[in-house]
């Protein structure tokens, strides 16, 4: 089968969320069938990636995202009724792109990750089209406007409800809607009642993070790891730092906390200025950083769907204290695969018990790798998208099966 596949980033090297899923998504599809990757780029260095995705894949049209003008165009959206996101994202020659790659003939199913992305396949109804919407976007931009003061809550908020009726257009009229985990599919379910949908969780590569027991571990030292100018990132970083650290540093003076990951933004990138704080920027392996740590914190406060770093934290045997957030899209026993701590004493505390138990520690680190090699192998869970992508391209053949266009929201 001919596969086209949209993301809104070159999918490779699997090192970011969204990155993660579609890079393992595109290996899988092409084992089996010739896949074209179209996906936009976020600046040169992305662009230069794209040459090492077309080892695996049959061909890639990468197109840069130019910030500027995405910006231009997200709040020229404001005046109207187009979702900001959908608007940020609307490369023409990406566009262009997607136009002749489908006029060659050579496309017999879509896969799109992401809402932001199925704009360039808003037209081609005569091919099967899958929506993997990892999480639903608009209840995203609801929480930050939950969390945010004016003016920008409101901003925030006309994006939620915006985008929530282009998700709704969007489950109606593709062939199958996806989804990463189960509270997802149940908010899917409850806010687009008529739309067909699917669980499809993410997995985790187990050979390449494992245990490491040659490494190390540096006495009571936490880390934490995601690309920080991520607003929930940044969020969990200062909220970490600043209400649940010093409380850990009073009662383990030895503690030492590293904020791992790209592009912290100025508020993260002060943190370091605080004892026992540092912050790496990008680094070319995360799993040194794991590997050598105590344990992983997970302090997020704003999050959907499945949360990557958790997941291979936990692959890489390392006990992890996380919040509700952080672990409600998880399959994994709080207590005993991880520990879950919402407000600020009680992460505390529960870090703190970790710290002086090596035994409670070193027993969930095996339970957290039993549970992730149970449940969250990549290839086990991508064996059902093979089944989704046979059964719609199969439905789709019927022409009186066929999902029936309504009216589309303005984009």
């Amino acid at each position: 089968m001919r596969i086209l596949f949209l993301a809104q980033r070159v999918p490779y090297p699997p090192d970011r969320g969204d990155k993660i899923p579609t890079y393992h998504y595109i290996r899988h599809l092409a084992k089996r069938h010739e896949v074209t990757v179209a996906c936009l780029a976020d600046g040169r260095d992305e662009l230069a990636n794209a040459g090492s995705l077309r080892r695996i894949v049959h061909a890639v049209d990468a197109v840069p995202l130019s910030r500027s003008r995405a910006r231009i165009r997200a709040l020229s959206a404001l005046a109207g009724r187009r979702p900001l996101t959908v608007a940020y994202f609307d490369e023409p020659a990406l566009h262009q792109c997607v136009r002749d790659r489908i006029a060659s003939g050579r496309v017999d199913a879509i896969v799109v990750f992401s809402s932001g992305m199925a704009q360039f396949v808003e037209g081609f109804t005569d091919l099967p089209r899958i929506i993997q919407f990892a999480d639903l976007d608009s209840q995203k931009w609801r929480l930050y406007a939950a969390a945010t003061m004016p003016p920008r809550k409101w901003v925030y908020a006309i994006e939620a409800k915006r985008l929530l009726e282009y998700e709704r257009h969007i489950a109606r009229t593709f062939s199958q809607s996806l989804v990463c985990s189960p509270r997802e599919c149940e908010d899917f379910q409850r806010l687009i009642p008529d739309g067909r949908i699917e669980c499809l969780a993410n997995g985790v590569d187990l050979d390449y993070f494992k245990p490491s027991p040659a490494t190390t571990k540096r006495p009571d030292s936490l880390v934490f790891t995601g690309v920080m100018n991520y607003r929930p990132n940044v969020d969990a970083a200062n909220w970490f730092c600043r209400e649940i650290f010093p409380s850990i540093k009073a009662q383990v003076p030895e503690a030492s906390f590293t904020i791992c990951g790209a592009s912290p933004d100025r508020s993260v990138r002060q943190l370091a200025r605080k004892p026992g704080i540092s912050v790496t920027g990008a680094v070319p392996d995360v799993r040194p950083y794991l590997a050598g740590a105590t344990i992983a914190v997970v302090p997020l406060r704003i999050a959907r769907g499945i949360q990557n770093k958790l997941l291979e934290a936990m692959a890489m045997g390392l006990p992890a204290v996380a919040t509700t957030a952080a672990w409600s899209g998880i399959e994994a026993e709080a207590g005993r695969d991880l520990s879950v701590a919402d407000n600020a004493k009680a992460f505390a505390s529960e870090v703190v018990r970790l710290l002086r138990d090596k035994k409670s520690r070193d027993d969930m680190g095996r339970a957290a790798r039993t549970a992730v090699e149970a449940r969250y192998r990549w290839d086990q869970k991508l064996q059902r998208l093979d089944v989704i992508l046979s059964e719609c391209t199969a439905t789709f053949a019927r022409p009186d099966s066929r999902v029936k266009t309504k009216t589309p929201v303005a984009v």
